[in-house]
């Protein structure tokens, strides 16, 4: 099983083998310009690979398991790959006609709910 990479600095691809990577055999390095990222940050994502593949080998005795992952369609990341702060709606930034008269409702029969159970 492999992982194929694209280093951010020099667009170079090239692929790890992911036991040797989770064994420690292989570093998450560019072999072209020798880009690498923080211990911490490798320890992470190791870890996480080790249970996707201890949780996938148990989904296995029910489903086969094929995965997919692309970094630009993960959720929540924009282009640069940093957190897309638009895309989350403050609670400041509600109108009022955004909520309904049955929200507030429910809100008061909850309320007043607490009160019988005293």
């Amino acid at each position: 099983m492999t992982i194929d990479l694209t280093c951010q600095k020099c667009e170079g691809s090239f692929e790890l083998d992911v036991r040797a990577l989770i064994d420690g055999d292989e570093k998450l390095a560019c072999p072209n310009c020798s880009a690498k990222v923080p211990d911490d940050l490798s320890d992470d994502f190791t870890s996480a690979l080790s249970e996707l593949i201890t949780q996938a080998g148990n989904l296995s005795k029910r489903f086969s398991v094929s995965l997919a992952l692309e970094t630009d369609e993960l959720p929540g990341l924009d282009d640069e790959g940093e957190d897309d702060e638009d895309d989350e709606v403050d609670d400041d930034e509600l109108d009022d006609d955004d909520l309904d008269d049955d929200d507030l409702d429910d809100d008061e029969d909850d309320l007043g709910g607490a009160d019988d159970d005293l």
